[in-house]
Order: structure tokens, then sequence, then C-alpha cells
């Protein structure tokens, strides 16, 4: 299993929670308390789609852990 897949599959198997920032980030205060942070993109999107795309890429992440093809191959 390669380095990136090994760190996927510790984070699926552990308790996270996801914060979605407004449009300026969040807080100093915030990102010090954070043990992990991810940016999805430079662009501002709606808390609506964010939470479409974090849910596609843990899918995406879940199938290709379980060697499962993830798109129509």
């Amino acid at each position: 299993m390669c380095t990136e897949n090994r760190r996927l599959d510790e984070l699926l198997s552990k308790k996270i929670h996801l914060l979605i920032g407004g449009a300026y980030g969040f807080s100093e205060e915030m990102y010090s308390r954070a043990n992990e942070k991810v940016s999805l993109s430079k662009m501002t999107f709606t808390h609506q789609m964010i939470r479409l795309f974090i849910v596609e890429q843990v899918y995406r992440a879940d199938q290709i852990l379980q060697g499962k093809p993830y798109h129509n191959d």
C-alpha cells in the first residue's frame, strides 16, 4: 500500500471533525487548534458545494482503499 493510501486509511479509521470555513477562512486561534488543515481550492464555494465535494472525496478514497474501481473501468 502506498504512503498516501496508508494515510487515507488511517484518517478514515479515526473519528474526524471537518469544519468548513467562510470566505476568509478561520481565526488564527482556530488554525492553531487544528491537527490538520486542508484547502480544497483557492476559489470560494458555497457550503452546500463543499459538503458535496467532501462526501465525494471520502467515498472515492474508501473505494480506492477497498481496491474497487471508482470510475467505470
